[in-house]
Order: C-alpha cells, then sequence, then structure tokens
C-alpha cells in the first residue's frame, strides 16, 4: 500500500514539475515577443532626423527642434519653398508640412 502512494505521489510531483517548467518556457516566449515589438520610447537624434527629412526630398534644412517628441523642422521642400516640417521624434515619420509664406 505505502508502494502504490509513494509512486502516485512521485507521478504527481513530476507531472506538477513538468507542468511548471512548461508554464515558465511559455512566459520567458511572452515577455521575449512582448520586448522585441515594443516600439522605441527614445527619440532619434537630429542626425537621424536630419537624414529621414534629407532622403524624403527636402533641402537647406536649416533647423530642428525637438518638443513633446515631435521634431519641428524648417527646410527647403522640392519646389524651393520654406516648408516646416512636423517629424514623430520616435519613428521618423513626417506627420505634417507646411508652406511657409514669405
Amino acid at each position: 500500500m505505502n508502494t502504490t502512494r509513494l509512486m502516485t505521489a512521485l507521478a504527481m510531483s513530476s507531472s506538477l514539475l513538468f507542468s511548471g517548467a512548461a508554464i515558465n518556457t511559455a512566459l520567458a516566449q511572452t515577455n521575449t515577443a512582448q520586448v522585441q515589438t515594443a516600439p522605441s520610447q527614445t527619440p532619434l537624434n537630429i542626425k537621424q532626423i536630419y537624414d529621414k527629412v534629407e532622403t524624403a526630398g527636402y533641402t537647406n534644412i536649416t533647423e530642428i527642434d525637438l518638443d513633446d517628441n515631435i521634431y519641428d523642422v524648417k527646410a527647403h521642400d522640392q519646389k524651393g519653398e520654406r516648408v516646416k516640417i512636423k517629424v514623430d521624434a520616435r519613428s521618423g515619420e513626417i506627420i505634417d508640412t507646411k508652406t511657409k509664406s514669405k
């Protein structure tokens, strides 16, 4: 009788141990996926913003200011007109462009 109880206890302990290991592995994979897909929280630096704006076709970039995770950039567009560009500081995406009056 004691042998049966001992075997049952060992079987239950083993299954609990393996279940715990499987849960830990699943949690670790979930946490890793969350870290890899989390958006960057640090803003791009001025050189990176300059390069993004220049790559988008703007020239004569004269001013880049950061305010509330938005860069305000002054430059000239493809037509040579002065523009004010708003750029997302984290992604470098151009959010808005306004032509400046002379």
